[in-house]
């Protein structure tokens, strides 16, 4: 039996993934099959600590090597369609253009390009930007099987020379959410993976956005944030007492990951510990664990299923800076269960 003192970021992941071997030997699951994946050959072949134990999901996963195709949807202003209000139309001052995203050489590329216009008539200056949505989901974890995404990415950051202060209020992100919002899913959680707040640290989160009944709009009107970690920086949450919250305070010592290709990851699962079943969340930065959260078993946190956004994204305060364009590149999202 697996108690919460043995359930740290350095042994968890060993634990888990044993344990996911198991059970899924005891439910006749074997290792992926070469012919099931369209994919260049042996990558799949790496294991991982957030995928030990699963089986790619083929259908939830791209190389980028081919058209975008159907397993995405471009954002885009002008298609009001979309959604209701502004989510996958535009992100503070940034707004979408399909143009704004592109394909090349097995890369996906989102930009942000200085050809600012007053799009909405309110007298300030928008900037054109890109960002896709899935269309198939990431699973959640069920009591048999757990659930892991992983996406290879070079992003751009909004703190570039200080931690003390915003460069620029535009960054790139990784993360999970379905879009539109609506009551029959609520709370709506959102999993950020990865928001390139900072050049050379990682920023994780979890908020849940609740949508009002019919008819009135589903626009969330009650926002929770749950909980998040930022690498090199002590925790600044507090959590019942002895649950597991364990994020990694020491600076992650890669210096700027906008410089090079990265892969971030999420492990979603509920294992047994001191004999009762709880929902873990556990991060990872290039393979290595960076915050593990317990939640409860039955949190949609843990067990909803999710869209992967890759974005570019606008918060104020500030302007969007000088250098143009700002470019997040992604080589590939491999999914997991």
């Amino acid at each position: 039996m697996v108690g919460r003192e043995g359930l740290r970021r350095g042994a968890l992941s060993v634990v888990v993934a044993s344990a996911a071997v198991t059970a899924n030997a005891a439910l006749g699951v074997s290792e992926p099959d070469d012919n099931e994946v369209s994919a260049s050959p042996g990558w799949h072949d790496v294991p991982t600590l957030c995928n030990s134990g699963l089986r790619l999901v083929p259908k939830a996963s791209d190389e980028f090597d081919r058209r975008l195709g159907s397993k995405w949807r471009l954002y885009d202003y002008y298609d009001t369609s979309l959604t209701t209000g502004t989510p996958g139309r535009r992100s503070g001052e940034l707004y979408y253009r399909t143009d704004m995203v592109s394909m090349d050489d097995g890369t996906l590329s989102l930009s942000i390009v200085d050809e600012p216009e007053d799009v909405d008539g309110d007298g300030s200056l928008d900037y054109p930007a890109g960002g896709v949505e899935s269309t198939f989901d990431v699973p959640g974890a069920t009591e048999r099987r757990a659930s892991c995404v992983e996406v290879r990415t070079q992003g751009f950051a909004a703190n570039v020379a200080s931690h003390n202060a915003w460069d620029q209020n535009v960054f790139s992100a990784v993360w999970m959410t379905s879009r539109p919002p609506s009551h029959e899913t609520n709370p709506n959680p959102e999993i950020d993976i990865q928001e390139f707040f900072w050049a050379d640290e990682m920023h994780m989160a979890l908020h849940l956005w609740e949508s009002p009944p019919p008819p009135e709009s589903p626009t969330p009107a009650e926002h929770t944030a749950v909980d998040n970690c930022r690498t090199g920086r002590a925790d600044q949450t507090e959590d019942p007492a002895g649950t597991i919250d364990d994020c990694e305070t020491e600076p992650l010592g890669d210096g700027m990951l906008t410089d090079a290709m990265h892969t971030y990851a999420v492990r979603r699962e509920i294992v047994q510990v001191d004999g009762s079943p709880v929902g873990l969340l556990t991060f990872y930065f290039d393979g290595r664990p960076t915050w593990t959260k317990e939640l409860p078993a039955d949190s949609p946190l843990i067990t909803q299923a999710r869209h992967l956004i890759l974005s570019t994204q606008g918060n104020p305060p500030g302007g969007p800076g000088l250098d143009f364009p700002k470019v997040a590149e992604h080589d590939w999202v491999r999914t997991y269960n």
